[in-house]
Order: C-alpha cells, then sequence, then structure tokens
C-alpha cells in the first residue's frame, strides 16, 4: 500500500505534468486497488473448471457409449454377414431341390403325356373293338335269324318230301325199274327249284357242287313229277362260315 502510495506521489511530482483530477485520480486508483473481484474470478474458473470436468466426464461416458454401440453395432453387422451368408447358402440348397423337384415334375408331366396318349390309343382300340363287337352281334343275330329261317325251311323240306313219299306210294312205280342214267334234285336255298341231273342221285350227306354254291344231299326219295321213275335228291345248301 505504502509503496503504491509512494509511486502516486512520483507521478505527481513529475515534470511538466500538471496536477491530476481528484476524481480521475480515485479512478485509477480504484483499477489498481486489489478487492474480491480476484476471488470471485477464482471461484468462477473453479467452477467453470469443475463443470468442465463433468463436461468431460460425460463426454468420456459418451465415448465409451458410442465405443460400446460401435462394438455391437459391428458384431450385429457380423451376425446379418453371417445370416446372410447362410440364407444365401439354404437357399442356393432350396434353389437346387427346385430344379430337381422341376426336373422330376417335368418328367413325370412327360409320363403323364405318354400314359394319356397311350389311353387315348386304347380308348381308340376298345372302341374299333366294340364296334366289331357289335358287328359281330349283328352277324350273330343274322346268323341266329338265318338258322331259324334253315330249321323252318328244313320243316318244309321234311313237309315236302314225306309228301313226296307219300306221293310215291300212292302212284307206285308200276314195277317199272328206277332209273340210274338221270334224277332229279330239288336244290332248296332262298326257294326251291328242280332241276334234273345226268347219273344216279348222290347219296345222303354227300355234297353237291350247283352253279349258286355247295349243296349237301339230306335224303333220295321218288320224283315229284307224276309216272316218273326217277329218283329225286333233296339238296340243303351248305351255310358259309
Amino acid at each position: 500500500m505504502q509503496r503504491n502510495a509512494r509511486n502516486d506521489r512520483e507521478w505527481e511530482q513529475w515534470p511538466g505534468r500538471s496536477a491530476p483530477d481528484e476524481k480521475a485520480r480515485r479512478r485509477l486508483r480504484g483499477l489498481f486497488t486489489p478487492s474480491d473481484a480476484a476471488d470471485a474470478v477464482a471461484d468462477l474458473i473453479a467452477e467453470r473448471g469443475r463443470e468442465l470436468e463433468e463436461r468431460s466426464v460425460q463426454i468420456r461416458a459418451a465415448v465409451q457409449e458410442l465405443e460400446h454401440r460401435e462394438e455391437r453395432a459391428r458384431e450385429l453387422h457380423f451376425r446379418v454377414e453371417q445370416i446372410l451368408r447362410d440364407g444365401a447358402a439354404e437357399l442356393d440348397l432350396r434353389q437346387a431341390e427346385l430344379s430337381a423337384r422341376s426336373a422330376e415334375l417335368d418328367a413325370r408331366e412327360t409320363a403323364v403325356g405318354q400314359a394319356e396318349a397311350k389311353v387315348d390309343e386304347r380308348r381308340r382300340a376298345l372302341g374299333a373293338v366294340e364296334l366289331r363287337a357289335a358287328a359281330v352281334e349283328r352277324r350273330e343275330e343274322a346268323a341266329k335269324l338265318r338258322e331259324r329261317e334253315l330249321e323252318h325251311r328244313a320243316r318244309e323240306l321234311a313237309d315236302v318230301a314225306r309228301e313226296l313219299d307219300e306221293l310215291a306210294e300212292s302212284l307206285g312205280s308200276g314195277g317199272r325199274p328206277v332209273r340210274e342214267d338221270e334224277h332229279v334234285a330239288l336244290a332248296v336255298a332262298d326257294g326251291y327249284r328242280l332241276l334234273v341231273r345226268v347219273g344216279a342221285p348222290p347219296d345222303p350227306g354227300e355234297l353237291v357242287e350247283l352253279d349258286d354254291g355247295t349243296f349237301s344231299c339230306s335224303r333220295v326219295t321218288a320224283s315229284p313229277y307224276p309216272g316218273d321213275d326217277r329218283r329225286c335228291a333233296v339238296l340243303e345248301l351248305v351255310a358259309r362260315e
């Protein structure tokens, strides 16, 4: 304090200097006078230092948290890449399986198409068989009808033969010998017709060839003509197979 006062006096006594104003002097003295502001500044600096320290601690904690998060992010990234690799491998495997199944399905589809073609072919063949069966049935029906007609004609022929026998008995041969150079043939087909053939009459069961087919001799009887000394062979048409 004394040193400062002495310096003030020396300043005031400096040559060429006029006496300073008292107000300005007090202001200058106030600038160099120690006060409580230094303590406040120190407290402020200390407080700011503590705040900075706390902020530094928070920043370090935030940095550690960020590093921890980065580590977790790296781990997650690694896991995601691993999952993606595993998923890609599994997808490749499934794709291979799907390709194999697709090829198998194509093969089965081809086999089914061939089977359907065979079924269609067999269906057409069956249709042809059914048509043939129907034709055979119609032929059987026609054969049965023909057989009934032949049976009816056979009965009629038997009646005609019986009438011829009765007629021959009633007329008699008059003791004349039977001619062997000719005979009469009664051919039974779609109708009846009489014809004269050279030679002796055929034996029963013998086949005779005529213009309209092959005939079988069913019996030999008297000629249907009155007073005729020739024999009559009853011929039935042999059915064609």
